[in-house]
């Protein structure tokens, strides 16, 4: 509705423009007319709108036609209109915080809005993401503070937490068990089968019908999943979540995966890099191998660092983030249906 508004709005600057400049005799009789009307006149609601839209400083552009003048400050009241919406939008407390936090310096604002540009969700999980992103699903707690309607915030699994959204899709300890796990394995059934398309190993003709198997090999390489590391000394950090041992580049690639809340991916990047420092410390010297970790995070939400790209991009295959991303959002999306309908 706000959308149909602003094009009546536009179309209504434009045609009091070009009743302003037209050549036409006719017209000048329509615009005669409508300048001594009281209601419903085209030139006085124009005049008001073009305050509203900041287009009454706009001069006549006396070396285009009144059709072309009126498409100019159509477009410009467009723009305003545009740039007021989203202003609205991110100043507002809870609906705000996404847009927000995607205008960080750490976050890749391109990246993070691929999705809704190629990625093939259809238009019902689209609409479910970005109502999780606007925080407007009807969560307990949603109701409880927004509604009103008594309903008790906590949430309906754990009961421990307030049911908000970034609980429910990164932060509930019963749904970590089980539907997240699955989410986070998903995506990296993705990674393994793209892994063994690049070494020659056995693989299905999808990534989601794709066996991940906790040791495949050839000659040229080892690909471990979920194998836990044993060292000359404990360490608590030793089972990444896939493991690449390339023999012919003489190097050990230490990937893990996650799906934070958007507030904390930079945090969880940070986090995997700490974490995985001893096991590479150890294996250099056990296997004699180069060792990297690769963290792979994106948020439950879609959200994508700048570092995201930097780190994918040292694995010997190619990877595609934004199939990734939409393995995320798909699972994001199972986990809110599947929740929220209990």
């Amino acid at each position: 509705l706000l959308q149909l508004e602003l094009s009546y709005k536009t179309a209504t600057i434009g045609l009091k423009r070009y009743l302003e400049n037209t050549e036409d005799w006719t017209l000048k009789l329509v615009h005669q007319h409508e300048s001594n009307k009281k209601l419903y006149s085209v030139v006085k609601e124009g005049t008001k709108f073009s305050t509203e839209l900041k287009t009454q400083d706009i001069d006549d552009m006396p070396d285009k036609t009144p059709s072309q003048q009126a498409k100019v400050l159509k477009t410009k009241a467009k723009e305003e209109g545009i740039k007021q919406l989203t202003t609205s939008w991110e100043e507002k407390r809870l609906h705000g915080k996404y847009p927000e936090r995607v205008k960080e310096a750490d976050v890749d604002q391109d990246k993070t809005h691929q999705w809704l540009r190629s990625s093939g969700l259809k238009g019902e999980t689209e609409g479910l993401i970005l109502a999780a992103q606007d925080q407007s699903l009807f969560t307990r707690n949603y109701q409880a503070n927004i509604v009103k309607n008594g309903a008790n915030p906590m949430c309906r699994l754990c009961h421990q937490f307030n049911e908000d959204i970034p609980h429910l899709v990164s932060g509930c300890p019963v749904l970590a068990k089980t539907e997240f796990k699955e989410r986070h394995d998903k995506v990296g059934q993705y990674i393994h089968w793209k892994l063994c398309q690049h070494y020659g190993l056995p693989f299905a003709d999808n990534w989601y019908t794709h066996e991940t198997e906790t040791v495949v090999e050839n000659n040229k390489v080892t690909i471990l999943w979920d194998f836990e590391v044993h060292t000359g000394r404990i360490i608590k950090a030793d089972r990444p979540d896939i493991i690449i041992k390339d023999y012919e580049t003489k190097a050990c690639f230490l990937i893990d995966m996650t799906n934070p809340s958007e507030r904390n991916t930079s945090v969880k990047e940070l986090e995997k890099l700490r974490k995985y420092k001893d096991l590479e410390i150890e294996i250099v010297k056990m296997w004699h191998l180069k060792t990297v970790i690769v963290p792979v995070v994106i948020g439950a939400l879609g959200l994508i660092n700048k570092n995201v790209d930097k780190h994918i991009q040292k694995l010997p295959c190619e990877l595609s983030l934004r199939e990734m991303q939409k393995i995320t959002l798909m699972g994001t999306a199972r986990i809110l249906r599947k929740t929220l309908s209990i």
